[in-house]
């Protein structure tokens, strides 16, 4: 775990990460499953529509499955 996050760290490189937690509230689920691990094609998915929309919600809504445990609050779009 973190493996990505401690290499980056020893070349110096710059991180960041989505702002799951934020914007988006764990779903009940029966397995009760929640992940913030995305697959780079859903990184490249809220980060392009972030990239189009400036909306957080938005952004999250269209790369974050719901199958990840996470979800839109009520009321969001």
């Amino acid at each position: 775990q973190n493996l990505t996050l401690r290499r980056a760290q020893e070349q110096s490189l710059q991180t960041a990460r989505l702002p799951i937690r934020e914007y988006m509230v764990k779903s009940t689920n029966t397995k009760n499953y929640h992940s913030e691990t995305l697959a780079i094609n859903q990184v490249f998915d809220v980060l392009s529509t972030y990239y189009k929309t400036q909306s957080w919600p938005d952004a999250l809504k269209a790369g974050v499955s719901s199958g990840k445990g996470y979800v839109l609050p009520d009321g969001e779009k």
